[in-house]
């Protein structure tokens, strides 16, 4: 699915439990989205400099992190 500079790569079949999309702006990949865990439990995972491990965090939480910095940075 694409939507301006934004694409979503769907990654895995969507009638399996675990489901991976892939999210890029431009041609550049910026996260994963996974249901590993289960449907209600997406998580984002961000790429990893070689070596590295990988960053996983719960969506809702990351998306709960740019609300607030949006709102700190408005003041």
């Amino acid at each position: 699915m694409q939507n301006g500079n934004w694409q979503t790569t769907i990654l895995s079949d969507p009638g399996h439990e675990h489901l991976v999309a892939e999210v890029s702006f431009g041609d550049r990949f910026l996260l994963l989205l996974d249901r590993e865990q289960g449907r209600d439990n997406v998580c984002v995972s961000f790429p990893a400099k070689e070596g590295a491990p990988e960053v996983r965090v719960p969506l809702a939480d990351f998306i709960a992190q740019l609300q607030a910095a949006a709102v700190d940075l408005c003041r």
